[in-house]
């Protein structure tokens, strides 16, 4: 059996970069805003306009990068030029002299963004001051789509005439002002004192709605001049809300990306709930508030987060207030004091109430719309929170993913009303505790699951459970969830026997319609869908009488295993999807990894999660309709770096990128690899590449095709971009003829292997680049 090439490469970022920095040491985040949608009027973005953000840092270092937003683009967006400099004033456009430097992307000068996703800068030698002003400049010279911004900055930014003026130390170019900033969503410092970072996860009080223009009065920013040398993030955004979408996305759904993966992360502060009681529309009863609030403080702490709620603050007197909404505003504060939710809790509300009338703000507090807090009022609150609260340690608890699938398109225009689906999927490693995690991330409105249920499946390919290992799951104590549209929800532990390499029984009840529901197409793998009525509890499989090959809701099993050290994502198309392989056999190459490492021992031991979807791509998102899914770039942080346990990311893409594009272009191609390397590695992960298999017979083959798949393959083995590579191209290769598939390795279309040529690409990593 061919051993696929062993070449551990460091963990550099492109020769550019490389030859720049010299520092060393954890990255932290020094500013952060949460993009909350697209700015009107930009149906083709800005091209040829440059467009200068102006930020306010709270950590400083030696060295910055900076990340950039495309999450709410419907097109990719080139940034041809982008620029960091010092700021001379909080409001002016101008550069401190001297301090203008390029901000390169793999080494490039230039970056593309596909829709939905994020890019990462590479590493830039740059004295960043702790809280003081920086310049992010972008210039995009090409129509795109709707730009990408964070609404309320409560910052004056600037727009400039029109060419590229990224490298104009004078700002007299930029003559257009904007309250917001656009497409520039993060700056992370490293060389500096700080040991991490906070995270705000909030609404436009986090936001700082009603302060200052230009004088970072938020409360974070104050609460960032109480805490030098650590980052301070702000993830607030106005309007948001805990149960549904307004003109921005629910926090649940936007949690991975603006909480769980912030740089140096260490606590988080959650202030959210009071757009849910008095917005539109308004509820009228806290349990759904709480249910949220109660998932929000589970999955940050699954992480290892700290955890800190914040309660509600006052709003009597504002447009909205009622008695009987004061009265759920209280409940969710009792919530949020007593309920044990949270690692502590900040009381916000005692800090501006008033005390002769405490549904509403102190009048010094009050910025005169009697719900946001004036500058004095958001001091209070920065005033509140205890900073040694913020630097304990979190929780340590020892949970690994053993199963996964990611949410590739929907199903059924409604949902299921009154149907229950029994998942059945396969695990790698077993343990004592087993909790589970449920999808509606492509859904479009809440979905109800009126009962969840977890048991040991009696075979690999029918409903049946094994007597007595039948157990209900439940949510923050309570048996029902409803999960808001674009989010998942994490269920309470639940005591089980989950066998290694065995199968399993996920069932869900949906009482009620809804929307589309998220699944995942090609699962290799028979479940199964009821007649109507909840059959979630039955041992038997009787009520389900109708197969399906996908995965419905179900996203991921995880075990608390004390001799597992952690679990390798497994990230890619069909090829690791399994397409082809013989369905309920499990025989994926992830499936042949899980089945060697289980036999490994003590931290060598590793889960393994498989986050393949059939059809998906590097650049684009699937077609609508298609099976693909979203570009891989921007499923990343749901898929990858917030995977339980996740040590190692195994990157196999770009195939269906150069089968499909019309013109595939390799410097697009490896460019978009160097991000998913640059952005796994930034959150800690160590990331493995694999060359893209020979697909000389597959319909869409040409000489042009081959030549961009030796391109990637060459910059997959040779850049330096990864830390070790997995040759898979060498291990299924015909050596006769090179471009195809070896005959006893292919499935018969040319492009998929056989379950022999899965097992020889399992058979053949060498699991040290996994540890």
């Amino acid at each position: 059996m061919a051993l696929a090439t062993l070449l551990v490469l460091g963990s550099a970022t492109g020769a550019t970069a490389a030859e720049e920095v010299t520092t060393g040491g954890n990255w932290t985040g020094s500013w952060q805003t949460a993009m909350s949608g697209t700015a009107p009027d930009t149906e083709h973005g800005l091209p040829d306009h440059s467009i200068r953000n102006l930020v306010h840092t709270s950590a400083g270092g030696s060295e910055v990068r900076v990340r950039l937003s495309n999450v709410f683009g419907k097109a990719a967006v080139r940034m041809g030029h982008v620029t960091v400099a010092l700021a001379v004033a909080p409001d002016s456009p101008d550069a401190v002299p001297g301090t203008m430097r390029a901000l390169t992307f793999g080494g490039a000068p230039s970056v593309t963004i596909p829709a939905g996703a994020e890019a990462l800068s590479d590493p830039l030698r740059f004295r960043v001051p702790e809280r003081g002003d920086l310049l992010v400049t972008v210039f995009t010279p090409e129509p795109s789509g709707p730009v990408t911004y964070h609404q309320v900055a409560n910052q004056t930014s600037f727009l400039g005439t029109g060419g590229d003026h990224a490298a104009d130390e004078s700002g007299a170019a930029f003559t257009g002002r904007t309250t917001s900033w656009h497409y520039v969503s993060g700056v992370d410092v490293r060389g500096g004192p700080a040991p991490g970072s906070v995270v705000l996860l909030g609404d436009s009080i986090t936001d700082g709605n009603a302060s200052t223009l230009n004088a970072n009065s938020r409360w974070p920013d104050l609460l960032a001049a109480r805490l030098p040398g650590l980052g301070v993030l702000n993830a607030g955004i106005s309007s948001n809300r805990l149960l549904s979408d307004t003109w921005n996305p629910n926090a649940l759904s936007r949690l991975d990306r603006d909480v769980l993966t912030a740089t140096g992360a260490r606590s988080v502060v959650v202030l959210l709930g009071i757009n849910d009681i008095g917005g539109q529309p308004q509820h009228h009863e806290p349990s759904g508030i709480i249910a949220a609030l109660k998932q929000i403080a589970e999955q940050t702490r699954a992480k290892g987060l700290r955890v800190l709620g914040g309660t509600l603050t006052p709003f009597g007197g504002s447009s909205n207030y009622t008695e009987e909404l004061e009265g759920v505003r209280l409940a969710v504060n009792e919530f949020i004091r007593t309920g044990g939710a949270f690692d502590s809790v900040v009381d916000f509300d005692a800090a501006l109430r008033d005390p002769a009338v405490p549904q509403r703000l102190r009048p010094e507090y009050d910025s005169g719309d009697h719900l946001h807090p004036s500058d004095a009022g958001y001091r209070a609150m920065a005033g509140a929170v205890r900073l040694w609260e913020l630097l304990l340690p979190g929780r340590g608890d020892r949970w690994t993913g053993s199963w996964q699938t990611t949410m590739a398109n929907t199903a059924t225009e409604h949902g299921m009303p009154d149907r229950s689906i029994r998942n059945l999927v396969h695990t790698s490693v077993g343990g004592t505790e087993a909790r589970v995690r449920l999808s509606n991330a492509l859904g479009r409105v809440p979905v109800l699951m009126g009962r969840v249920t977890v048991a040991v499946a009696a075979r690999p390919d029918a409903p049946d459970a094994v007597p007595g290992t039948m157990r209900e799951l439940r949510f923050g104590g309570s048996p029902s969830i409803t999960i808001p549209p674009g989010a998942e929800v994490l269920s309470d532990p639940v005591r089980l026997g989950v066998p290694e390499d065995g199968d399993l029984l996920v069932s869900t009840y949906t009482p009620e319609p809804s929307g589309p529901v998220s699944t995942h197409p090609r699962a290799y793998q028979t479940s199964f869908i009821s007649t109507g009525g909840d059959h979630t509890a039955a041992e038997s499989g009787a009520a389900f009488g109708t197969p399906t090959t996908a995965w419905h809701y179900v996203t991921g099993v995880e075990v608390r295993a004390v001799a597992a050290g952690g679990t390798v994502v497994a990230f890619g198309d069909s090829i690791t999807d399994g397409d082809k392989s013989t369905p309920n056999t499990n025989r994926r190459w992830p499936d042949v990894l899980a089945d060697r490492l289980k036999d490994r021992p003590g931290p060598t031991r590793l889960g393994v999660l498989n986050a393949g979807i059939s059809g998906n791509r590097v650049l684009d998102d699937s077609a609508p309709g298609g099976i693909g899914g979203p570009n891989a770039l921007a499923r990343l942080d749901r898929d990858v770096t917030t995977a339980t346990g996740a040590r190692t990311v195994v990157v196999l893409a770009g195939i269906n990128d150069i089968g499909n594009l019309d013109l595939p272009d390799a410097t697009r191609l490896t460019a978009a690899l160097g991000q998913i390397a640059a952005q796994a590695r930034g959150n800690g992960l160590r990331v493995v590449g694999a060359t893209i298999t020979p697909f000389k017979g597959w319909r869409s083959y040409t000489g042009q095709r081959e030549s961009v798949r030796l391109a990637a393959n060459e910059f997959i083995r040779t850049s330096g971009v990864f830390d070790g590579v997995l040759d898979f191209d060498e291990v299924v290769r015909d050596p006769a003829d090179p471009q195809r598939i070896r005959p006893d390795y292919d499935s018969g279309d040319h492009l998929h292997p056989s379950d022999a040529g899965y097992r020889a690409m399992g058979e053949s990593i060498d699991l040290r680049l996994l540890t």
